[in-house]
């Protein structure tokens, strides 16, 4: 049985034990790494307050995974596109942090952040030729610092 296959009879059993019967959809993006999108009608309480309850669920089906098959896969898991609108939010957000990089010629400090969402702003701010971006910091106050790149 392939991982993806025992990943989906997993997620499909686990979501039948709380009674509930979501559309998932399995995409293996590259050798142990698996997106996960699961959509259906009231589901909000899956994502949790400021996407709380999604994170466990993510970490909960990798550990879950694991103790099934012994092998470890990375999982992002996405529940009625929240993480889609999450991340048009990063880049909107991020756009005026890079407005006032340029107009005040040095750098800015977001406001701390989780793992995946500093991870959308690196990977956003690639895209720009005159800002760099770099985390710092520990823990739960790691952020993410933009600036102006030396001419």
């Amino acid at each position: 049985m392939s991982k993806q296959t025992s990943l989906e009879n997993l997620i499909t059993e686990f979501f039948a034990n709380f009674g509930i019967d979501p559309d998932i959809m399995i995409d293996e993006l590259e050798s142990e790494v698996f997106s996960i999108k699961i959509e259906g009608n009231d589901l909000n309480y899956l994502i949790g307050y400021r996407g709380q309850s999604l994170d466990a669920l993510q970490t909960l089906l990798g550990q879950m995974f694991f103790k099934q098959t012994g092998e470890w896969i990375t999982t992002t898991v996405d529940i009625n596109g929240y993480k889609d609108s999450k991340t048009e939010k990063l880049h909107e957000i991020t756009k005026r942090y890079i407005d006032k990089v340029r107009f005040f010629e040095s750098e800015v400090k977001l406001p701390p952040m989780k793992p995946w969402e500093r991870r959308q702003i690196h990977l956003f701010v690639e895209e720009y030729n005159d800002i760099t971006s770099e985390s710092e910091g520990e823990g739960r106050n790691r952020r993410v610092v933009l600036k102006p790149l030396k001419k």
